[in-house]
């Protein structure tokens, strides 16, 4: 056990005589992921802040902020004091400021000029059109349903109901009809729509599974020395030491880098979380990747880190690591590659294959490795 961790020691050191690749397998994902998380939050949508300023304070104005509360959009009063600096902080997207004279039709010329408001933008102009998308869709239903109670109210028969139970009549049979499950459907087309520019999605944990197998693939080359390998074949028990301590040291280095890269991220940005399961996915990912590593030692040391390399890209590619890939290929081939599977268990993506059944396999594969490293040709010298 103790030539086993003085072995394991001196594997650890020789990586750290190339501190240079564990540094590019932090920073540079760390700087990857900060790039997108600045990115998301830029354009999270997911918080569209909108508010209001009531100076009506009449039935009108609160059907209307009724609609907007039943809206997805995060609603909120103000009051009208405040605006200027919650726009210029930009926590505001827009603000509507309902006029005192909102709704009265006896002050306004027609229905239309009833139900005008005032619309301040924030400083993100995307966001400050959803707002006032959202007030105009609310409001034209507010104002249509006015108009239809103008009209009831013409018709023959109409003269014996005041305008307050033609309101209260045309509000139950409204609320009847949905009940019975009608739904009124707007429909907002943008005309540029066919000038939109495309955009490339990457996983958040992407990242992470790229460069942690970058790193153990890196390190797997550099403690796969043939030469060290033969000399200890010469001692009892030697080779299984040495496979042993490299699988160890392997580990622990890549725990390490994953370890610091996570902290970092948390550190920078507090609000980032990961699946539940994303432990034991990665986990099961590091496994493969020192099994992948130990049967690349098998490819003699001048040929080896091309195809090394260049199955690395096929997996990753494939497996949705570079660019997000269709659901349907995900389903179909890409949970088939080891990249793949991760990134699938990590999205909430069924695969066909567990965690415990990849832990299986990936464990056999190392066991394979060792039988094949132990009767290779090459590592033997013969």
């Amino acid at each position: 056990m103790k030539n086993l961790a003085a072995l394991t020691g001196l594997k650890l050191k020789l990586l750290l005589r190339r501190p240079l690749i564990m540094v590019f397998c932090i920073i540079i994902p760390i700087l990857l992921s900060l790039l997108a998380g600045a990115a998301v939050s830029k354009n999270d949508w997911s918080q569209v802040k909108g508010a209001y300023v009531d100076l009506a304070q009449n039935s009108e104005s609160e059907k209307l902020i009724r609609m907007f509360e039943e809206s997805h959009f995060d609603w909120e009063e103000r009051e009208i004091s405040t605006i200027s600096r919650a726009i210029e902080l930009s926590q505001l997207d827009g603000v509507i400021i309902i006029p005192e004279t909102f709704g009265d039709l006896e002050a306004a010329k027609t229905i239309d000029d009833a139900y005008i408001c005032e619309f301040v933008p924030g400083k993100n102009e995307l966001a400050a059109d959803t707002v006032h998308e959202n007030f105009v869709v609310s409001v034209i239903a507010l104002a249509m349903e006015t108009k239809l109670s103008q009209d009831l109210l013409k018709m023959e028969g109409a003269s014996s109901l005041s305008e307050k139970d033609m309101a209260r009549q045309l509000d139950e049979k409204t609320a009847e009809a949905r009940a019975e499950g009608v739904v009124l459907k707007l429909i907002v087309h943008d005309e540029d729509m066919d000038t939109a520019i495309p955009l490339i999605q990457v996983p958040d944990v992407a990242i992470e599974i790229l460069f942690l197998s970058i790193f153990l693939l890196l390190s797997s080359l550099m403690l796969a020395d043939a030469a060290t390998q033969r000399r200890l074949r010469s001692l009892p028990g030697g080779f299984r030491r040495d496979y042993i301590a490299s699988l160890v040291s392997l580990a622990l280095a890549g725990v390490v880098q994953l370890g610091i890269m996570l902290g970092v991220l948390k550190l920078l940005m507090p609000e980032t979380s990961r699946p539940a399961n994303y432990f034991p996915v990665m986990s099961v990912l590091l496994l493969f990747m020192l099994a992948f590593g130990q049967f690349v030692a098998l490819i003699p040391g001048d040929r080896r880190f091309v195809p090394a390399s260049l199955l690395l890209f096929i997996s990753v590619l494939a497996g949705g690591t570079f660019l997000r890939l269709p659901s349907s290929w995900m389903e179909k081939v890409g949970q088939f590659t080891v990249h793949g599977w991760a990134l699938a268990n990590l999205a909430g993506i069924n695969t066909k294959i567990s965690v415990a059944v990849a832990a299986v396999l990936a464990a056999g594969l190392i066991v394979i490795a060792y039988q094949l490293q132990k009767r290779s040709d090459y590592l033997s010298g013969s």
